[in-house]
């Protein structure tokens, strides 16, 4: 009998302790469920919500509110605006100092640059996932790894195209030589037929955003397949040369040597410009103009007769921040950038969408410029994403000056590419 009273005393012991410990653990799930609730989260963009002169401005303000009153952890997302020509240098120095945002938001050209200086996490488990969940998505997983880690998911799409009046030309240049030639002669005085800039500022984006189109339609590139420089090429002398025929025709002057990406579209805007090159995602603020009822758009014009470049196309992405609060908090927020009421706001803003549904959307289809939308999107397809190595900026910097000595200092092309090339190449 005492045994028995034993064994069972034993097992109510035993009972009681296991009771006891599933207690623990369970109060232990319940405190770290509580930890992922009501964060106050910071997320970095290039995009200011308070401004209202840029429609992409206006969504994310509209974004960001919604997530805010509707997300079912009481999480609070504010957006801090760096302005795009600093953000990568203030991004990288918050990494080295372990901080930084919850959630940071990359253009695609700089993203080796961001995982280099720390600035994002891999979120591979949860992007795979989420992918899984969205058929219409435009990109594929595999696509978008780098090292075998996805950083980061594409919230949109861009293209560049050419943009033109249609009172000045009415109809578009079939080819580069008949750009130049179109171009020089509607130019005079201080009014300019066509520009890229060649500025070495703001990351030399008005330049590379020409170039890359422009010598893979010469049959060049950037890089080989081993990430070795060879825009050094036949290729890309011959994209040198078409800048200074602009030149030597008048169609744009000495002015480009200090014309910012912003510069020329201020420029276009306020007439003095007619045509240039530009990210289908500044239409809403190039359609601001007076103008906007003689702009037109169009694919990048290539060396050959009715054969446009190829398509450079990039993106604006969203990552988890290295020093993040919570990463699957802050990729609760990401998620909310792509549903597709979300991706139709951004379509409505001139931003092409990440989600291929938004087109069947009704209401997108009554828009004054879908066929110009649709054909951004069918552009776009002709061209890939390149996620460039983290040394690009510095890159496309020396490239611009190289280009600036070769057009206004009468450099020999090759040798400026060369000098370019093999710096590059020797950092290897």
């Amino acid at each position: 009998m005492k045994k028995r009273v034993k064994a069972f005393g034993l097992l109510l012991f035993v009972a009681v302790l296991v009771i006891c410990s599933g207690a623990l653990f369970a109060g232990g799930a319940s405190e770290k469920k509580q930890s992922k609730e009501g964060l106050d989260m910071i997320f970095w963009i290039f995009l200011n919500p308070e401004s209202t002169e840029d429609p992409r401005s206006i969504v994310l303000k509209e974004i960001v509110d919604e997530y805010n009153r509707n997300n079912p952890y009481n999480n609070k997302v504010t957006v801090e605006s760096i302005h795009w020509s600093r953000f990568e240098a203030q991004a990288i120095q918050a990494a080295a100092a372990k901080s930084g945002p919850d959630i940071i938001n990359m253009y695609s050209d700089q993203l080796n640059e961001h995982i280099a200086g720390g600035t994002v996490q891999p979120m591979t488990n949860f992007a795979k996932s989420f992918i899984e969940q969205m058929p219409d998505y435009v990109y594929a997983s595999d696509d978008l790894k780098i090292n075998g880690e996805i950083y980061s998911l594409p919230w949109e799409s861009r293209t560049f195209v050419h943009w033109y009046r249609s009172d000045i030309f009415p109809t578009p240049p079939e080819s580069l030589a008949e750009l130049v030639k179109k171009a020089g002669e509607k130019a005079h005085a201080n009014f300019l037929g066509f520009v890229i800039g060649l500025s070495d500022g703001s990351n030399a984006a008005s330049f590379m955003e020409s170039f890359v189109p422009l010598i893979r339609s010469a049959g060049g590139d950037l890089f080989d397949q081993n990430g070795k420089a060879v825009f050094n090429s036949d290729a890309g002398v011959k994209v040198l040369e078409f800048l200074k025929e602009l030149v030597a025709n008048n169609a744009m002057t000495n002015a480009a040597l200090s014309l910012t990406v912003d510069d020329i579209i201020d420029g276009f805007k306020a007439g003095t410009i007619y045509s240039m090159n530009a990210g289908t995602q500044r239409a809403a603020a190039i359609r601001q103009s007076a103008l906007n009822d003689v702009i037109k758009s169009a694919p990048i014009p290539g060396f050959g007769i009715g054969k446009p470049a190829p398509a450079l196309v990039a993106g604006q992405t969203l990552g988890i921040g290295m020093y993040a609060q919570d990463p699957e908090m802050a990729f609760d927020f990401i998620k909310y950038f792509y549903s597709v009421e979300n991706q139709t706001k951004w379509l409505k803003a001139n931003v092409l969408p990440a989600r291929a549904n938004v087109y069947d959307n009704e209401e997108i289809k009554q828009m004054k410029n879908y066929n110009e939308l649709k054909m951004w999107n069918e552009y776009a397809a002709t061209g890939r994403v390149a996620f460039y190595p983290a040394d690009y900026t510095e890159m496309a910097v020396r490239l611009a000056q190289a280009a600036q000595d070769v057009v206004f200092r009468n450099v020999a092309a090759k040798s400026a590419l060369d000098s370019v090339a093999n710096w590059y190449n020797s950092k290897k």
